[in-house]
């Protein structure tokens, strides 16, 4: 039977933790397919090969060590959509995880499908002209993002509107943030961009029930998100 989806899996130079997420995620999805794309930091083929991942090795365009917290601009925002893609490509699945060095999988989970985009409960807000932009789009409210590590969204709705997205992130994203920066800086956010671009052609964001937060306080769930032990 073929596994539900794949997975996304940036990393840089945190092999301890690295290792200690994809043990976890491995022990409960020992099929799933995972890519690895490392933003030009340490050599993770090692990695790659103890888990039975595919490995890609891209230059570094988001910041020295992952630590620069400035909003991405149109040309770091087209790589990160790039690196998806990648990943729909190369594993063929109909679904992608974004894992994160701070994804504690803990058990088995079945994602229900179909659905479009699904992230945690607790999501940040839209600012107003966000909620306006998607609403004259598609005369849809949707208000809330949270596509972070343990978040799922559908390949097929991702190749569909790549294209269109990009060309729309090339010709406009800059200069939206440069003119109104409190409605649109959340665009170099890729959470919030990718849930974005998804609502305004139509897409909406939905609640995960296998995902929940530190934030939360509630461990029970099968994946958590923010768990730092290793981070």
């Amino acid at each position: 039977m073929k596994p539900e989806f794949g997975v996304y899996y940036a990393v840089y130079k945190n092999k301890k933790a690295t290792d200690v997420v994809l043990t976890n995620f491995r022990k409960h999805f020992p099929d799933n397919p995972v890519v690895l794309i490392s933003d030009g930091g340490d050599d993770f083929s090692d990695i790659s090969e103890k888990f039975n991942c595919k490995y890609f090795y891209r230059e570094n365009i988001f910041g020295l060590g992952n630590l620069d917290r400035d909003p991405y601009d149109s040309k770091r925002t087209i790589e990160w959509w790039d690196r998806q893609k990648l990943v729909c490509d190369e594993t063929g699945s109909d679904y992608i995880m974004i894992m994160e060095d701070d994804v504690l999988v803990q058990a088995p989970f079945e994602i229900n499908a179909p659905f479009h985009l699904r992230g945690v409960r607790i999501g940040n807000q839209f600012t107003g002209k966000m909620i306006t932009d998607i609403y004259n789009c598609t005369r849809q409210v949707s208000t809330h993002y949270g596509m972070c590590g343990g978040s799922i969204y559908n390949a097929k709705t991702f190749l569909k509107v790549y294209n269109d997205v990009v060309e729309d992130i090339k010709n406009n994203m800059d200069r939206m943030m440069e003119e109104d920066p409190a409605s649109y800086k959340m665009l170099g956010a890729v959470d919030a961009n990718i849930t974005y671009h998804f609502a305004k052609r139509g897409y909406k964001y939905e609640v995960a029930l296998w995902l929940g937060e530190v934030r939360e306080g509630r461990f029970n769930l099968p994946v958590i998100h923010q768990w730092k032990e290793h981070y």
